[in-house]
């Protein structure tokens, strides 16, 4: 079963591209991001790894689109991170289902917050990545990503469906499902 980081985005984000997510991953600070993840190798080698083994590739459904698709190979062997935009009425379907089963109180203000959000939301970005990666460095660069588009979509990010937060304070949850 692969862990699933979901990004819900008031804007569209046609304009990110492969070349902008390597952009913010060299920008980001992996290795400060990744000390809580208590890594074997730990944090230096496991960034210098994941640099020497950095590829990103990517699609759009067409010209006049934006992105659709990009892959995050970061590691020399297995499964990369795949980012996949959601536009259109496959999103608005998605949204409807997860506003129905959102497994909280509903009248609390977090609860409050991401539901207006959902509501208010025109795209939906998913990243994919193995379970086991979401133990390791593909945890930090979901993280690094998802924010991203956030920021770019004024957006919210509901990690692994359990935990929603803001680009805006990144390290308070919101919500807890």
């Amino acid at each position: 079963m692969p862990a699933r980081v979901i990004v819900y985005c008031k804007k569209p984000v046609p304009h990110l591209t492969a070349a902008r997510f390597r952009e913010e991953i060299e920008l980001a600070d992996l290795m400060t991001l990744a000390e809580c993840l208590e890594l074997p190798e730990g944090e230096e080698a496991a960034v210098k790894a994941m640099k020497a083994a950095l590829r990103l590739e990517g699609e759009a459904r067409d010209a006049d689109s934006g992105f659709s698709y990009v892959e995050v190979h970061w590691k020399r062997e297995g499964r990369p991170i795949q980012i996949e935009r959601l536009t259109g009425s496959e999103t608005r379907a998605e949204l409807d289902e997860t506003i129905q089963e959102l497994p909280v109180a509903r009248d609390t203000p977090g609860a409050m917050r991401v539901l207006d959000h959902l509501a208010a939301s025109r795209e939906i970005v998913h990243l994919e990545l193995g379970t086991p990666d979401s133990l390791h460095l593909g945890a930090t660069l979901s993280e690094v990503l998802a924010f991203h588009i956030a920021e770019e979509g004024d957006g919210l990010v509901w990690f692994y469906r359990r935990d929603f937060a803001s680009p805006d304070d990144r390290g308070a949850n919101i919500l807890t499902t």
